[in-house]
């Protein structure tokens, strides 16, 4: 007989490679938000920019990162070498996680900052659905994504909360503290992580 939903959620929930997305995605975007509950405030006291004028910098920067992001991408894809790719994209958001705990000042320096994570947050923010449904179960895909989707969602929310929360007790540095560690967290499990999707064959 053919598998009960709930059977394949089970599946889904308990497998150990999905397991290590779906706290990836939730540290991810956990990270994010916890960012957001910080930057703001220091682009106003540490670089003198209005609050007018934020989404100039988050433009270029967004924008600036879609451009680098895409030949590692492509290169992982045809390759098979997405395991690099996605390693070294949260080794980058790590690395800038650190950097932000020492309170730069300056327009400059957290332009830079800002620009580093969102290129490895943007390949992450691509890979990770698309390995998702790539490993999971043909028939257990929906259920796979329906997880990974929760699982997202949750990490927004205590991103924020948790973010907001340690900003207002303990200061930036903290925060991006406990980013760190988090984001340390993952990149040990995700070096653990045994099955990657096969190479795509590139056009032309």
């Amino acid at each position: 007989p053919a598998p009960s939903i709930r059977s394949r959620l089970r599946d889904v929930a308990l497998d150990g490679d999905m397991l290590r997305l779906n706290f990836g995605i939730f540290t991810l975007h956990a990270v994010q938000l916890a960012m957001f509950a910080v930057v703001p405030r220091w682009l106003i006291e540490r670089a003198g920019m209005p609050v007018a004028d934020h989404w100039k910098l988050y433009l270029g920067v967004v924008v600036a990162s879609f451009a680098v992001m895409v030949p590692p991408m492509i290169w992982g894809e045809r390759h098979g070498k997405l395991r690099p790719v996605f390693l070294g994209s949260i080794v980058l958001i790590a690395g800038v996680s650190v950097l932000l705990t020492l309170e730069p000042s300056g327009l400059v320096p957290l332009t830079v900052l800002l620009f580093g994570f969102f290129a490895g947050f943007n390949i992450l923010e691509a890979v990770l659905p698309s390995v998702v449904s790539r490993l999971a179960p043909p028939d257990a895909k929906g259920a796979a994504l329906g997880l990974y989707n929760t699982t997202q969602a949750l990490g927004l929310f205590a991103g924020g909360a948790l973010g907001g929360w340690l900003q207002a007790r303990f200061g930036g540095a903290a925060v991006f503290g406990v980013c760190t560690a988090l984001l340390v967290v993952w990149l040990g499990l995700a070096a653990g992580q045994r099955r990657w999707p096969a190479a795509r064959a590139g056009r032309g």
